[in-house]
């Protein structure tokens, strides 16, 4: 396996000094999602994603689920149907609000579907930080809170939203 990083020849605004830096990160970053997979037990890393946030608000109108994804109102749609379909989410219109918007909630089935899917998630990231040191690790955490708050206070480079949102 090539550990080089790779030089990619564009510019990235940055002085020559950290480029080399940067495109070692990049290529490691890419390659630990790699590894992470793409399916974690009973759901894909987008489900995953989208039932961890109906975890922590529920229920939530759709347009926003989709918004904090950053998924079109398409691509939410079709993952709500696939997710409903299967049990783990379900859709409803309040009583007495405006019935054009419609929230959507985690179900039982998705709670334990969500457990099953961190359960896999967090054994495959323990795996691979098994060659690191306690000093590593924790150094590995207070860079990763670091680059955390700097992705909520710092806007994106392709439009005007947080990172990570």
């Amino acid at each position: 396996m090539n550990t080089e990083p790779l030089k990619t020849g564009r510019s990235t605004g940055m002085d020559d000094s950290n480029a080399d830096e940067v495109a070692e990160i990049a290529q490691a970053l890419d390659r630990w999602y790699t590894l992470l997979g793409r399916q974690f037990g009973p759901l894909s890393r987008p489900q995953r994603r989208m039932l961890g946030l109906l975890s922590r608000e529920t229920p939530v109108r759709v347009g926003d689920l989709g918004e904090q994804l950053g998924l079109t109102t398409a691509g939410t749609t079709r993952m709500l149907d696939k997710l409903e379909s299967l049990g783990y989410a379900a859709r409803s219109r309040a009583a007495h609000s405006d019935q054009r918007q419609v929230f959507v909630m985690l179900t039982p089935s998705g709670e334990q579907a969500l457990r099953e899917a961190e359960a896999v998630f967090l054994g495959r990231v323990h795996s691979m930080l098994g060659g690191l040191s306690a000093t590593e690790r924790v150094a590995l955490v207070h860079i990763l809170r670091r680059l955390n708050y700097q992705a909520d206070v710092q806007p994106s480079p392709t439009d005007s939203t947080p990172f990570g949102r």
